[in-house]
């Protein structure tokens, strides 16, 4: 497009107000060529700009209309006008007429000649086909006004000396529009308005009627207006100029608020509800894009609710940590579309990127003919119950662990019985006392709801089995302690791994092996107090590092962190493993 002389230089303000003015603004040349235009002149006439570009105004100028326009220009040429304006007809690209106020004012060179043509376009078809209508069908028009169950209500302007409006005059009302204002046409034909009804200018009625007047654009809004009984009703006006004035249309919406306030206050209920309910929900069209999303939902993610209405559901922040659960969250709302209930675990993305697992489902709501109307998405925060499960695959593990470790340990203890009794009877009796101390044992490890132990008998009760009757292969020391239930199941689990691995590897797998155990009460590592422990082998056999980390290891960590929020750390010295733990004192009862 080409740049005209005026537009040199302007700085950006100017050119965004050019582009978005409300009216048509156009530089023409001389020879009524369009140099350049906004997008407003291509909407009313149906062109492009840069079809316009290749145009004259001539070219699209209603024949009527031509001849005066000319004259016009002909005299802002010759320096004997510089400038005009008038109601002016062109041709749209469609075939129909356009009726605009055209306001016309040029730009001069030193010597005087026009370098160019400022053209203003208000287009005013509509008024124009208003005032047509009336004109052409006024009979008709009236008929139809008697009997319409809106008020119409039309208006002249009364102005002062120097031409500004300071009030309407009625010059016409029909049957609706005396009902609507409680006042029969006789009070109100020839009637001032401000005078009759001072609240048009609170309300700011009677600045918008005087806005429609001077510029002619159609203004529309609605109002809650008082009536002369004192109730109040809402009304839609619609106010459009009408020569030196303007017609107004009443439309009765109050039972139409009625009911929108009525469900705002039904939506407010629900919402509230919803925003109470512990669980994720959210409402979704068929399409799956978000209709409403209650306050859990969003404060798990850290979300604003502009942020997720009217967006599809799978492209929420819940769902972007993976495109393979955003795929299977669109799949399952299809299936959902279709009547189905969908029902599975997924993990939902909240505050800085912490997976929470919920239980989610999606169930369609049906209409009156059976079609899928909206669909609910519902999830339900199931930590606890994933850390349970995880705690029982744990527990079921260590479970057939120790199975496997009481065999071994069984066999262990029935051969080094066979190696030091000297006879059957003697065999029996010191295997079967075994027996029932490994039988206690377990009773003691799977008693998760004991109460607080003494360190010291803890570990006694925990070694006893694999050390009795050589008691010397096995020292105690330290003061005297008392661990909680937590931390007494946690360290007992731990104790019994250490023992099971000295009699199947360690100091207790030979028959000159001991061990020796210490606690103490004091500070950590970390300058935090806490209880420390130590289990240190000696006289067993040469010690190497496990190729892999065993079920027992794991279990051994697992037991300090998770239950103890505790350290471990474990030296395979070849003159004998050395463990040692440390757990704070929120373990000591």
């Amino acid at each position: 497009m080409s740049a005209s002389p005026m537009m040199d230089g302007d700085d950006i303000l100017y050119r965004i107000a050019f582009e978005n003015a409300a009216v048509g603004i156009a530089y023409v040349s001389p020879e009524g060529k369009w140099l350049r235009m906004n997008q407003r002149v291509a909407e009313m006439f149906g062109y492009t700009l840069t079809e316009l570009e290749t145009l004259c105004f001539q070219d699209i100028t209603h024949p009527d209309d031509l001849d005066i326009n000319l004259d016009y220009l002909r005299e802002v040429n010759s320096g004997r006008r510089e400038g005009y304006k008038l109601e002016k007809r062109y041709l749209h690209k469609a075939g129909h007429i356009v009726w605009v106020n055209l306001s016309v004012s040029c730009i001069r060179d030193a010597q005087g000649r026009v370098r160019y043509f400022i053209s203003v376009l208000d287009d005013i078809t509509e008024q124009k086909q208003i005032r047509q209508a009336l004109d052409e069908s006024e009979a008709r028009f009236r008929a139809y006004q008697q009997t319409s169950p809106d008020g119409f209500m039309i208006f002249h302007s009364l102005r002062d000396g120097e031409g500004e409006i300071i009030d309407f005059v009625w010059d016409f009302v029909n049957p609706a529009g005396e009902v609507i204002s409680q006042r029969s046409r006789a009070d109100l034909i020839g009637a001032r308005m401000l005078e009759n009804m001072p609240t048009h200018r609170r309300l700011g009625l009677f600045d918008a009627y005087k806005k429609v007047v001077e510029t002619g654009e159609t203004w529309q809004g609605e109002v809650n207006y008082p009536r002369k009984s004192g109730e109040t009703i809402w009304l839609r006006i619609t106010a459009a100029r009408v020569d030196d004035g303007f017609a107004a249309a009443l439309q009765d919406i109050t039972d139409r608020k009625d009911a929108e306030m009525r469900l705002l206050e039904s939506e407010d209920r629900q919402r509230s509800i919803l925003d109470n309910v512990v669980a994720f929900v959210s409402l979704l069209t068929p399409d799956g894009n978000i209709l409403e999303a209650n306050t859990p939902s969003l404060v798990a993610a850290g979300l604003q609710r502009h942020e997720v209405i009217g967006k599809p559901f799978w492209d929420c922040a819940w769902w972007d940590y993976d495109p393979q659960v955003q795929a299977r969250m669109r799949d399952a709302v299809s299936r959902a579309a279709l009547g189905e209930q969908v029902r599975f675990d997924v993990e939902l993305n909240g505050t800085d990127d912490r997976r929470m697992p919920i239980d989610f489902q999606l169930a369609p709501c049906f209409d009156e003919t059976g079609c899928v109307k909206q669909i609910i998405s519902s999830g339900v925060d199931i930590t606890e119950r994933k850390l349970a499960e995880a705690h029982r695959e744990m527990l079921v593990r260590e479970l057939s662990h120790r199975v496997k470790n009481s065999l071994a340990m069984v066999q262990a203890i029935a051969s080094q019985t066979m190696r030091v009794e000297s006879s059957i009877e003697a065999f029996r009796e010191s295997f079967s006392g075994r027996l029932r101390a490994i039988a206690a044992c377990h009773d003691l490890l799977i008693a998760t709801t004991r109460a607080s132990a003494n360190i010291s008998q803890l570990v006694k009760e925990q070694v006893s089995p694999y050390t009795s009757p050589q008691a010397e292969r096995v020292s105690m020391s330290g003061p005297p302690l008392i661990l909680g239930p937590e931390a007494a199941y946690a360290f007992g689990l731990i104790l019994h791994e250490l023992a099971t691995n000295a009699v199947k590897y360690g100091a207790w797998s030979n028959e000159s092996g001991s061990v020796i155990v210490s606690w103490s009460g004091g500070r950590r590592e970390d300058g935090r107090k806490g209880v420390i422990v130590e289990w240190r082998e000696v006289g067993g056999p040469e010690v190497s590092p496990p190729n892999r980390k065993g079920f027992g290891s794991v279990l051994i960590e697992q037991s300090l962190s998770h239950s103890l929020g505790g350290q471990a750390h474990i030296d395979y010295a070849p003159e004998g493993l050395t463990a040692r733990f440390q757990f704070p004192a929120e373990g000591v009862a």
